[in-house]
């Protein structure tokens, strides 16, 4: 099988969803004007240099939050701030016509760990054991019941949840949708500083979420494929191919990672006249698309948008085209 016919995507591009409202709480801080100037904040480079940049945990009233896992604060947290953003009541997105797709890559390392290692824990802590847990907590909050999908990975999955959401809303099989992706390292720092050497930069915690409606006719395409016999050159030369389809793009926020995949990619975006990628704030894993978006959003940034990642052997790319 060659690299190209490995490629997954859809002959179909549908509609590009319109970002209504934006939610963030990383290491950071809160909101997008925090992403854009995040990286020189003078109290967070101690924080830069062991590797990870924590997120403070929200504090959400209610008796219902008491066990609650910081994964579901900072879930709820973000997805209330994307609803206020959007101005619109809390309770406007209550129904079946409203529906999630939550991403992440630690999953529920931190709340499992949390449960069999805290002397405190109960049977009553063990729901949050579950990754869906975290768009559970949301979904209750804001009386959301329509479609929802759990995809558990690093930024590719949030390249297909978004893929997903256009789908969807194009089908009309909700009007509102909630993109949510929640990534929490401190609890697990250990596991996760022992890989700390693959990541661009120190790994950001936090919580992001897109609140998204039909788009306004610019179309959405996607791509995704394992390293075949081809390897990772000819795995990103393959996804581009099928995703830029002749297009240029005008911002890129580049997840790819490992010196050929890096070198293609960077070869196949210079030969287009691409602009050079959008510095990254650190390695956020899940979140890092949705933040990408949310940066090149309020930017007012020239689509095309064109956001890659990586994930152990995959490679995926999204355009979010005019």
């Amino acid at each position: 099988m060659s690299a190209t016919a490995a490629v997954r995507s859809s002959s179909a591009a549908p509609p590009a969803p319109r970002i209504r409202g934006i939610g963030a709480i990383t290491g950071w801080g809160e909101g997008v004007k925090a992403l854009a100037d995040g990286s020189s904040e003078g109290g967070r480079r101690g924080e830069r240099a062991t590797g990870l940049v924590t997120a403070p945990t929200p504090v959400l009233g209610g008796d219902r939050f008491r066990r609650a896992t910081r994964e579901c604060l900072l879930a709820v947290a973000a997805a209330k701030a994307a609803v206020a953003d959007a101005g619109l009541a809390e309770s406007e997105l209550a129904g079946p016509r409203t529906g999630i797709l939550y991403v992440s890559a630690t999953g529920y390392a931190a709340a499992n760990r949390a449960f069999l290692e805290d002397e405190t824990s109960t049977t009553l802590h063990f729901p949050y054991t579950s990754p869906s847990a975290v768009p559970g907590e949301v979904t209750i909050e804001l009386g959301v019941r329509g479609p929802y999908v759990n995809l558990m990975g690093g930024a590719p999955a949030t390249l297909l949840a978004l893929w997903w959401a256009a789908c969807w809303l194009a089908e009309g099989r909700a009007d509102r949708l909630l993109v949510l992706a929640v990534e929490a390292f401190h609890e697990v720092r250990d596991l996760f500083g022992r890989a700390r050497r693959l990541y661009a930069g120190p790994l950001v915690e936090g919580a992001a979420c897109l609140l998204l409606e039909a788009g306004d006719g610019s179309v959405l395409r996607w791509g995704s494929a394992l390293a075949g016999p081809a390897g990772a050159r000819g795995t990103v030369a393959a996804v581009l191919e099928r995703v830029l389809d002749g297009d240029r793009p005008g911002v890129v926020w580049s997840g790819a990672t490992g010196a050929s995949r890096e070198t293609t990619e960077s070869r196949i975006l210079a030969d287009r006249g691409a602009p050079a990628p959008t510095p990254r704030l650190g390695e956020a894993l899940a979140i890092g698309p949705l933040l990408a978006l949310a940066r090149s959003d309020r930017a007012g940034a020239p689509k095309p948008w064109l956001l890659t990642a990586t994930w152990r052997s995959e490679y995926a790319a999204l355009l979010w085209a005019r």
